[in-house]
């Protein structure tokens, strides 16, 4: 006897219920369910929460939490969410007790030795001209800090065209690769976003960003599925394959190869 889905539904007890349609949420509205976080990533919380006195280079509109100075070159999004992101509300971060500088962090900062017990920057380093130069500041203003970039895998796969580096960090040392033109998007173009809310598939857009679906904009039926929940799992975990984090106490070595 053939029953609606209602009537199935209505069968089952409530947890199955929630088990069942949980994951079809999930889903539905692009969320990605609780997963366990890098080790790293852990330790890099654990650092900002110990630190009184934090600065965030290149903090783009949001510093970090804790942040007590902010240090951004761009006002406009200019290198930030493909160039559609809010500008930078320096009022906003006075209000919350941040003082923004507005200033690029690789260039002697105005700043003395030392002055900040923990230097932060997430997904910054990979745009610099002059990354070795930035490094040194950084070392320069603060006891300890952290690096966090794309890790080559994700740059290759979901890289942006204003990136100039691959990095990688091996045996307490960091190291700068100079992007060559075959590096650049080699799986195709960023999904563009419609005159509406949505965002617009054409033939030549990177099928990683829509297997990743980061926020949930692809709205259709995925392909492989099973290849989107892992690499979305391995994204929103921090994992280490998609992002090199580089914590570093006192000094450290940097080497950049043109």
């Amino acid at each position: 006897m053939k029953r609606s889905v209602k009537e199935a539904v209505s069968m089952l007890m409530p947890g199955e219920v929630k088990r069942i349609l949980k994951p079809i949420y999930h889903r539905m509205r692009g969320v990605q369910p609780k997963i366990e976080l890098d080790q790293k990533w852990i330790a890099v919380q654990k650092k900002l929460s110990e630190s009184k006195n934090i600065i965030d280079l290149g903090c783009g509109n949001n510093p970090v939490k804790g942040a007590r100075v902010g240090v951004d070159l761009y006002i406009e999004p200019k290198e930030r969410l493909l160039g559609s992101g809010p500008k930078i509300d320096v009022e906003k971060m006075k209000e919350k007790g941040i003082t923004f500088v507005n200033s690029r962090i690789d260039a002697v900062l105005p700043f003395g030795d030392k002055e900040f017990d923990f230097a932060y920057s997430n997904h910054v380093f990979e745009h610099l001209e002059n990354p070795a130069a930035a490094c040194g500041e950084m070392m320069r203003v603060a006891r300890s800090g952290v690096i966090i970039t794309p890790s080559i895998f994700a740059e290759l796969m979901f890289g942006r065209s204003y990136h100039r580096w691959l990095v990688i960090e091996r045996g307490g040392a960091i190291f700068f690769f100079k992007k060559r033109p075959l590096e650049n998007k080699p799986f195709g173009e960023h999904p563009k976003q419609s005159s509406g809310t949505g965002w617009i598939v054409e033939g030549n857009t990177n099928p990683f960003d829509i297997l990743l679906n980061d926020g949930g904009w692809y709205r259709r039926k995925q392909k492989m599925p099973r290849l989107s929940k892992l690499l979305r799992k391995i994204w929103y975990s921090h994992s280490p394959v998609m992002e090199t984090i580089f914590l570093w106490d006192g000094k450290f070595d940097c080497f950049v190869y043109e």
